[in-house]
């Protein structure tokens, strides 16, 4: 005959191992809660860089195969600019779509690298990043909208939240000009990535440039310049860029936007400035990830060594995703984005052969 004690121990083993169990479970969740909180402050973290002469030096000397793709203004600089994109790379001998029908704005896939899955970092340069409005916010609303699926056909990815917010950076330097040559850019983006130290087809950084202060190509006269309307060719551009010491890093340029020759039509939602920098930011964003090298010269296009491209219409020749669907005044019909809506463009879709926010 068992004792009253036996009989009293045998009825709190299952009280005791509930008991274990949901305090188990209790002490996870918060290690779990504090655990995600510290991914979420890793990935949203804040930190300030000072461009030294490090920089510099990597930015003048320390490159190679720096590529970029424009985004044209609304101006006749642009209008030229766009022109001479179309001329250089001639559409002879191109590659050619390989598709059952024939449609002559579908992009072509090169043999160039894709980008599944990235990380946003904005650089906010000598302004806070309300210069701007919010980009860090609306690159959270794009990476969590159905918009962002219209790259799956392209990148072979069908994933939800797989591009996301990291880092922002802001970033310092005396300025001895208004204007930024292209190795004050590439000294301001390394010492970014270099203070991050997160470079790769993972990592996108969109560095942002304060109203006033303008940027051009060196030996050029290819700018972004409001204030110089001759040399006025461009609202923003993407690329990318080797440095000898951190490696490969792909970028986006956003000077202000809410200007002639770059802002969206209003009224639009948001206002001017923070439609007119997410129309752009958009744009550079989407061709970052479906042509994040793309094609320098003749002979590179020859070789497949780009992205996705449209290279079987004569005026669409060279376009990329975003390039097809830009609309001449940049007038826009606004789409929701996670639940906020925008005035942004559509994105060429090779599903349904036209411009599209849908996948």
């Amino acid at each position: 005959m068992k004792s009253a004690n036996a009989e009293s121990l045998k009825g709190l083993r299952p009280r005791l191992s509930l008991t274990l169990f949901t305090s188990t479970l209790f002490t996870s969740l918060i290690l779990l809660s504090f655990l995600m909180v510290g991914t979420m402050l890793a990935q949203n973290e804040s930190v300030s860089v000072q461009v030294g002469a490090e920089d510099r030096a990597a930015g003048t000397y320390g490159t190679s195969n720096f590529r970029y793709h424009i985004l044209p203004a609304r101006t006749l600089a642009g209008s030229a600019a766009r022109s001479a994109r179309t001329t250089k790379l001639s559409r002879t001998s191109a590659p050619s779509a390989s598709s059952g029908g024939f449609y002559p704005a579908d992009l072509t896939r090169g043999n160039g690298p894709l980008v599944k899955r990235a990380i946003f970092h904005d650089i906010d340069f000598d302004c806070a990043e309300s210069c701007w409005g919010n980009p860090s916010a609306f690159l959270n609303d794009l990476g969590n909208s159905t918009f962002i699926h219209v790259v799956d056909r392209y990148v072979g990815a069908t994933g939800n939240g797989r591009y996301t917010v990291g880092a922002n950076v802001s970033a310092s330097a005396p300025l001895f000009t208004n204007t930024l040559g292209q190795n004050d850019v590439l000294a301001i983006v390394h010492a970014a990535a270099a203070k991050l130290g997160k470079t790769g087809y993972g990592h996108i950084y969109h560095l942002f440039l304060p109203n006033g202060v303008d940027t051009c190509f060196d030996q050029t006269s290819i700018c972004y310049s409001p204030d110089n309307p001759s040399s006025f060719a461009f609202c923003g551009y993407h690329g990318s860029v080797t440095y000898s010491d951190i490696g490969h890093v792909l970028l986006s340029v956003e000077p202000f936007q809410n200007v002639d020759g770059c802002s969206v039509a209003t009224p639009s939602p948001n206002g001017a400035l923070v439609d007119s920098t997410a129309n752009v930011l958009s744009h550079e964003t989407f061709e970052i990830i479906t042509d994040p090298d793309p094609p320098a010269t003749f002979t590179d296009l020859l070789a497949g060594g780009f992205g996705w491209l449209a290279v079987n219409s004569l005026t669409e020749f060279g376009s990329e995703i975003g390039d097809i669907c830009e609309d001449p005044f940049f007038g826009y019909k606004p789409v929701s984005l996670n639940g906020k809506s925008y005035e942004i463009q559509p994105e060429y879709s090779n599903k349904f052969h036209t411009c599209a926010f849908v996948p």
